[in-house]
């Protein structure tokens, strides 16, 4: 524990704002084949709190398996499976659902949908057909051979997203929208982590019952997504002093005084006047001076 206290706090991922993902994605409209493929990714990734293990080319890969377009399922307004190869796909999908195979917490083939959002940007079913798309159109879909959803067609040749590339993405979006004034946030304060991380924030700030949905999306199977949580932006203030100041009376009923410590209670040794921390006298270019 002494430990503790000497080493230097932990430098945390910024968490990404929804107003960071859209501008990331306009910035990345104009860019090359694997900008726009990457910033499909990142925002499919946000809407399931991914880690970048799981969606793309990582330095060191671990036990978590990457996706690929075989996970992806889409289904219609009916409930109803949707072709990858239907041409009216874009149109039809209302829901994805995204099947992890294995991951970092042991749990295999465990599965997470959602629903449109009705956002032409920020929508994971909207991010997730364009991925789609984009990876059938250079390596089409066979049961024998899976390809994962990071790959993208360039030069003749057939690659994949790396991590370095997400993190390249997201640094130079935030720098060109001027990141420490638009968003609070500096572009070597984020990482690939910061995706997950605003996932759990999004719905931190909904309050209720929050937690459960956090741990739900990301796959959590303890409170470890705490950490993911940044208790230092502005949009907690307003409600958490909201529920302080409605907290309803309570009653301490530990350890009730004697009847003789009530008669002739102890005095307090903390008390300003038995011990008083400072006295300031009219001194100094200030008028007051430190005499404690």
């Amino acid at each position: 524990m002494g430990f503790d206290r000497k080493d230097p706090p932990p430098k945390r991922q910024k968490a990404v704002t929804p107003a960071f993902l859209r501008d990331m994605y306009e910035f990345a409209q104009d860019k090359p084949e694997w900008v726009r493929h990457a910033a499909d990714l990142v925002l499919g990734a946000y809407f399931f709190a991914m880690r970048a293990c799981e969606f793309c080319l990582t330095e060191n890969p671990g036990r978590t398996r990457r996706l690929t377009t075989a996970n992806v399922v889409f289904r219609d307004e009916d409930s109803q499976v949707v072709d990858h190869q239907d041409g009216n796909l874009v149109k039809k999908a209302m829901f994805v659902t995204v099947c992890f195979v294995d991951q970092k917490n042991g749990t295999k083939m465990e599965k997470r949908s959602q629903r449109r959002s009705g956002d032409n940007v920020l929508c994971p079913v909207v991010a997730w057909v364009s991925i789609v798309i984009r990876v059938n159109s250079c390596v089409p879909f066979t049961e024998s051979s899976p390809v994962p959803v990071c790959s993208y067609f360039d030069e003749n040749e057939i690659r994949e997203v790396r991590s370095a590339q997400i993190l390249q993405l997201l640094r130079l979006s935030c720098d060109y929208h001027g990141g420490g004034d638009r968003y609070g946030i500096l572009p070597s304060e984020l990482g690939t982590r910061s995706i997950r991380s605003g996932a759990a924030m999004a719905l931190a700030l909904q309050g209720g019952n929050s937690d459960q949905k956090i741990m739900m999306l990301g796959r959590w199977k303890s409170t470890a997504f705490l950490n993911y949580i940044r208790p230092q932006v502005l949009e907690w203030t307003g409600d958490t002093s909201s529920i302080m100041a409605k907290t309803i009376p309570f009653l301490d009923v530990g350890r009730h005084p004697s009847v003789s410590e009530r008669q002739h209670p102890s005095p307090n040794k903390n008390s300003v006047e038995e011990f008083p921390l400072f006295n300031l006298h009219p001194k100094g270019a200030n008028g007051l001076v430190w005499t404690g």
